[in-house]
């Protein structure tokens, strides 16, 4: 019995090894994919502001960029009144893909004084813009104010992919959206101390980047 245990353990730890290098390669793959598509994002964002194509990628560090990946588990909840998943905030760096359930909904987006429940789409990613691009475009792009509720009945899963900017290159206003009759709403600062700032607040809102804005 004992030999048999043996074998069973070390099978095991095969089976466990090759699992994990496995999936470790997926999500890398995964991963590399998505900042693609960030990137194309990226020069479609900065066209539509009349800028260079590559203006908002070398602002963000050029191939320097930051992500990262969260895998977000919502277990059901017998009174969802009651409660949040997460709370209402505005992501603070650049965009994040949402791979959302296809079956539970839960994410919500404030539109006005009213929240709307984003309805999920098979095969499509939810784009939010972040702080860093409303800094970026002074405010002609708006980072998107959500939250996310939880279902009585269901559990959720998703997958946030972060899209963010270098942390220590500084984050301002691009010089081309700024003039005389639309000054520089926000002060330069890096990634870094901007997630530092808000830290020290919490979820709350969009408070944060709009407590930066210049008394204009």
């Amino acid at each position: 019995m004992a030999s048999i245990c043996i074998i069973c353990g070390w099978f095991y730890e095969i089976l466990l090894t090759f699992f994990l290098n496995t999936c470790r390669e997926l999500v890398a793959e995964y991963g590399n994919e998505l900042v693609k598509l960030c990137g194309k994002l990226m020069k479609v964002f900065s066209v539509n502001l009349g800028l260079e194509e590559d203006y908002l990628g070398k602002a963000f560090g050029g191939e320097e960029v930051a992500a990262c990946m969260r895998v977000n588990f919502y277990p059901k909840c017998p009174q969802p009144d009651l409660t949040l998943g997460l709370s209402s905030h505005s992501d603070p760096g650049g965009m994040t893909l949402l791979h959302s359930d296809d079956h539970v909904a839960g994410l919500q987006v404030r539109r006005g004084d009213d929240w709307v429940t984003v309805k999920p789409v098979p095969n499509a990613f939810i784009v939010n813009i972040g702080d860093q691009i409303q800094i970026l475009s002074n405010a002609t792009y708006k980072s998107v104010e959500h939250r996310v509720i939880v279902n009585s009945a269901k559990e959720r899963l998703s997958l946030a992919f972060f899209y963010n900017p270098n942390g220590n290159i500084l984050i301002e206003p691009a010089s081309e959206l700024v003039t005389e009759d639309s000054p520089a709403l926000y002060p330069a600062m890096t990634f870094n101390k901007y997630r530092l700032f808000i830290r020290t607040k919490g979820p709350c809102g969009k408070s944060q980047v709009e407590a930066l804005k210049s008394p204009h």
